[in-house]
C-alpha cells in the first residue's frame, strides 16, 4: 500500500460525490487518502463535517489539511470513537476487498450510521470479462500494482455476492450501478436484456453501491 503513486490516494471521487445530496450532512470516509472527496463535499455544500479514516501515515497527514478530522488507523482493528448513529453517510470507495473481513466491517459501522442513512462503496467486480478470459482460457491468475488483481485485494466481489454482503448486515441496497472504467462504451442495451443482464456484468470493471441502514 505504501507503493502506490499519489493518485491512488488524491483522486476525487466525482462518481460518488454526485451520490449526495446538498445538505449538512456528517460523513465518515475510511480509506480516505490525502481527502480530497471529502474536501471537496464540504465546498460543494453536502457535508458539514467529514471525518477521515486512513491506514497510510503520509496520506493521512496531508488529509488533516482538508478533513475536520483523521484517524491514522486500520478500520478492522479501530475502536471506534463515535456516538451511536452519529453519520450520515459512511463511504467506502475501494476498500472492502482490501479487508480480511468486510462483512464484519459493515455489521460493526452499521451502529454509527443513523436509521435511513447510507453506505456508499465502490467495490471491483470479479466477473470482469478480461479477469474470465485469463482465467478460463489462458489459466491465468496474475495479480499486478492496480487494477481488479491488485496485488493488495483480499476479497472478490460479483454482483450478487455484494448485495448479499450489505443485505446479511441489515442494510437495503437500493442503488448498484456498474463503472464502465477505461471502456470504450458501455454494453449494447437490447442485448443486455436479452443475456438478462449478464452482458453488463461481464462489461462492468467496478460496481458503485448506495446501501441503506434500516
Amino acid at each position: 500500500m505504501l507503493e502506490k503513486n499519489n493518485s491512488y490516494f488524491s483522486d476525487i471521487r466525482w462518481d460518488i460525490i454526485s451520490l449526495i445530496p446538498a445538505g449538512k450532512h456528517r460523513i465518515l470516509e475510511i480509506g480516505c487518502g490525502t481527502g480530497n472527496t471529502g474536501k471537496t463535499l464540504k465546498e460543494q455544500n453536502k457535508a458539514a463535517e467529514v471525518i477521515g479514516i486512513e491506514l497510510v501515515a503520509a496520506a493521512a497527514a496531508e488529509a488533516e489539511k482538508n478533513l475536520d478530522k483523521v484517524i491514522v488507523a486500520d478500520i478492522e482493528k479501530l475502536q471506534m470513537p463515535f456516538a451511536d448513529e452519529y453519520f450520515d453517510y459512511v463511504i467506502l470507495a475501494d476498500i472492502l476487498e482490501h479487508l480480511h473481513n468486510p462483512s464484519q466491517t459493515i455489521e460493526r459501522l452499521k451502529k454509527y450510521i443513523k436509521k435511513s442513512g447510507w453506505i456508499i462503496a465502490s467495490i471491483p467486480n470479479i466477473r470482469y470479462w478480461k479477469i474470465l478470459n485469463e482465467l478460463v482460457i489462458k489459466g491465468r491468475w496474475t495479480y499486478h500494482s492496480d487494477g481488479i488483481l491488485d496485488d493488495t485485494h483480499l476479497r472478490f466481489f460479483t454482483k450478487k455476492s455484494i448485495i448479499n454482503l450489505f443485505q446479511s448486515a441489515g442494510f437495503s441496497v437500493d442503488l448498484v450501478t456498474p463503472r464502465f472504467k477505461l471502456q470504450p462504451k458501455k454494453p449494447d442495451n437490447f442485448i443486455n436484456s436479452i443475456t438478462l443482464g449478464l452482458l453488463e456484468e461481464f462489461w462492468t470493471m467496478q460496481y458503485i453501491v448506495m446501501a441503506k441502514n434500516i
